[in-house]
């Protein structure tokens, strides 16, 4: 699944139970736009975006592309609006070209291994864009060409044909897959899942799904009652775990199916404005201030940057969605 989560294995756990960060130091003011002093911390730390920065500090991540994967479809939710010309943009393009660029990559890319969808995800991304590298193009092509790694196959799981099919489509890839509205119906969304009794990866599951089905906002999804019900009632309980990176998730997924204005989402952007850091950063489920404040130089900023880079970037897109689809 190509999933865009914080690292697993670094939450704690009590009893078997997550064990949720306390409410992080909060800015002063809450109604300040959560979309700007999101985009701006992510500017100030582009280069703890870069594979190698990351390494010096904090664990190598299963799939070390992912970080630069995840700006990306923050980036090109942004130039939809009125950071289309923002410094980010084209900084973390560059930086996505160089990854894709080099040898490991394409290497990688003929193994057509488990990750294949996602570093495809990422040669579509930059070749919708406008910044295709050519040769990451036609690998890609080829491995679905000749059908290495049986990704296209009727035996892969929905949500798997779903987002290779969201990713090709992206990439203007040629593809065989069923239409989107009916591999869409075959996954947990369609499934009217009782919220109670959703792992944190099945939450992510079905978020995803919505992000797929509607390109994140950009076209209609029927939802039904069930599933709108079902989102909000995680929203819910993911704000009171704490974990905002979920709940962003969540309140993009409302807004995307058409259903953003309800008493729940309202609390949780004003959640979500409140846990700020007065950096403009969003802390995830992992980060703790008083951790934080026990670290110096760059290794504090490491810190900040590990629990707090993705929930920000969920908050980004969240935020970019709701300005540009007109109801702030």
């Amino acid at each position: 699944m190509i999933a865009l989560h914080p690292a697993e294995e670094l939450r704690g756990q009590v009893n078997g139970f997550p064990r949720w960060a306390p409410v992080a130091r909060v800015a002063a003011d809450v109604d300040a736009p959560v979309l700007d002093a999101a985009v701006e911390w992510l500017t100030a730390h582009l280069q703890w975006f870069d594979q190698q920065q990351w390494e010096r500090f904090l664990p190598r991540r299963e799939f070390p592309e992912g970080t630069v994967l995840e700006l990306l479809v923050l980036c090109r939710i942004l130039r939809r609006g009125r950071f289309r010309d923002h410094e980010l943009v084209g900084r973390a393009t560059e930086l996505a070209q160089a990854v894709v660029s080099e040898h490991a990559f394409h290497a990688a890319l003929g193994r057509a291994d488990e990750k294949f969808p996602y570093r495809a995800y990422l040669v579509a991304l930059l070749a919708e864009l406008g910044c295709p590298v050519r040769s990451a193009v036609e690998r890609v092509q080829v491995v679905l060409e000749t059908g290495c790694g049986g990704w296209t196959g009727a035996w892969q799981p929905a949500l798997t044909r779903l987002e290779l099919r969201y990713v090709l489509d992206l990439g203007g890839f040629a593809s065989t897959s069923l239409p989107v509205a009916d591999l869409t119906a075959a996954t947990i969304a369609a499934a009217a899942p009782d919220p109670l009794y959703l792992r944190d990866d099945e939450a992510y599951a079905l978020t995803h799904v919505v992000f797929y089905a509607t390109d994140f906002g950009a076209r209609p999804m029927p939802a039904g009652a069930a599933l709108i019900e079902t989102m909000r009632t995680l929203l819910g309980m993911y704000l009171a775990l704490g974990d905002m990176d979920l709940a962003g998730e969540l309140l993009l997924c409302l807004r995307a199916v058409g259903a953003a204005e309800c008493p729940m989402t309202a609390q949780g952007w004003r959640e979500l404005a409140r846990r700020r850091r007065t950096d403009g950063a969003v802390p995830g489920p992992l980060y703790e201030p008083d951790r934080w404040l026990g670290l110096r130089g760059e290794v504090r900023e490491a810190y900040a940057f590990g629990t707090c880079h993705h929930t920000t970037m969920v908050a980004a897109m969240a935020a970019a969605i709701r300005e540009d689809l007109n109801v702030f």
